[in-house]
């Protein structure tokens, strides 16, 4: 059971492949990998520090929870935007793409840290 609430973001690859219209598929994956990725890199870094809690435990969560809602709230947001914007050109999605994914690595670090 642990070993699947740990991998319990990648259930976002598939419904990013449903949710989104045909010429952003390759993208919505992109970014859902490259967050769940991320995600597991910053806790492997919180515990490599041994700050797993935070720098300021002002929340009873562990990194990857508060990562994991962080990372959640991304993930509905994109999806969202991207499914309300299905003639984008690729190159504007993909820069939304990426700003998306630099703003919830900032977003995701600043939580963890607290």
């Amino acid at each position: 059971m642990t070993f699947l609430y740990q991998w319990v973001d990648l259930i976002w690859v598939p419904l990013s492949l449903f949710i989104v219209h045909k010429g952003q598929r390759l993208y919505s994956v992109g970014f859902v990998l490259a967050c769940v990725l991320t995600l597991r890199l910053q806790v492997e870094i919180m515990d490599s520090i041994e700050m797993s809690k935070g720098f300021l435990p002002l929340l009873d969560y562990d990194a990857y929870d508060r990562g994991l809602i962080v990372y959640t709230f991304f993930y509905v947001l994109y999806l969202v935007l991207a499914y309300t914007s299905p003639r984008t050109q690729s190159y504007v999605y993909m820069a939304g793409t990426i700003s998306l994914y630099f703003m919830a690595f900032a977003v995701s670090s600043i939580v963890m840290i607290l």
